[in-house]
């Protein structure tokens, strides 16, 4: 008897059943082990003026069209928020990534005004897990543009959640305010539900050290609406190894060795994702997808 076919993967046996338990309310993990504890999530996340909301009986189904904050500097919503300027405004969000299909135009109906914005192209769902790593790296490169040169000198690429919190309180101390510093990035999709909210789930993952179960009960506890198909689990299930894999290198090493050899590092990332996904030699030709960049004047 022959094993049932991978629907978005030709060859490959179908993905056994992830299955997620309610997200638990205040639900985090130990800064100290790679263990979830009962804890809040204060001791990781320094809380802003905007309120991160973490219990499930405050969500109204009106805030399906909002945007929510998953970090400091990270916020998950749909095309609606992404196109409210006082919402951008009041959030500080200083970067879009808009997690599109090739054929639609997400960002031209954003608000980009004075916001460096990304779209990442996404037609299949193997071209999505590949722009994972490439997601974290926009996101973390864009926080560590809003430090000062002191700030990004105790910092290590990618960000690692668990040990930032006690840098960021030492910093908002030094400048006098409550606000973590560093760039703020809203990522989103037409629904703010399924691409955007994987994609923010690889992030979290990788940021706080969990897994897939974990980063999706926090994506759940922040921004109840989002629905993670088993294609999605699956997709984050086989990132965990390849972002564990992934070295931590000193931003001042980064700047020394120069675009170039970053852009290297990306490429091999990009590398272990297609064997992850397709069981392939990383030599192989394949449809990467596309990424553009627009830079907007801060005016």
């Amino acid at each position: 008897m022959s094993l049932p076919t991978n629907p978005y993967s030709t060859g490959l046996p179908a993905p056994p059943r992830i299955l997620i338990p309610p997200p638990t309310i205040n639900a985090s993990m130990d800064s100290s082990t790679s263990d979830w504890s009962a804890q809040n999530l204060s001791h990781l996340i320094t809380q802003t003026n905007s309120i991160i909301p973490n219990a499930l009986q405050d969500w109204k189904y009106e805030f399906r069209r909002e945007a929510q904050q998953l970090l400091p500097h990270l916020y998950l919503g749909p095309l609606s928020a992404a196109k409210n300027s006082d919402f951008l405004a009041m959030a500080g969000i200083t970067q879009l990534i808009a997690i599109r299909n090739a054929k639609t135009r997400l960002g031209e109906a954003a608000n980009v005004a004075g916001r460096k914005y990304i779209a990442l192209e996404v037609n299949t769902a193997q071209e999505l897990i590949r722009h994972f790593n490439k997601a974290v790296d926009i996101i973390d490169t864009h926080y560590i543009e809003g430090l000062s040169q002191e700030e990004k000198a105790e910092v290590t690429l990618p960000l690692d959640g668990r040990t930032l919190k006690e840098k960021q309180v030492r910093w908002m101390s030094n400048r006098g305010n409550n606000e973590v510093p560093g760039g703020r990035t809203l990522i989103f999709c037409e629904s703010g539900n399924d691409r955007s909210a994987v994609v923010a789930a690889a992030y979290i993952m990788q940021h706080l050290g969990g897994n897939t179960v974990q980063s999706i009960q926090v994506i759940q506890g922040r921004r109840f609406c989002v629905c993670f198909n088993d294609e999605l689990k699956w997709m984050l299930n086989h990132y965990e190894p390849i972002w564990r894999a992934r070295p931590r290198i000193p931003i001042g090493a980064v700047q020394q060795r120069g675009g170039g050899n970053r852009k290297r590092a990306l490429s091999l990332d990009e590398d272990d994702e297609d064997m992850a996904v397709m069981g392939k030699a990383p030599f192989s030709d394949m449809d990467m997808g596309g990424e553009r960049e627009e830079d907007v004047a801060m005016g």
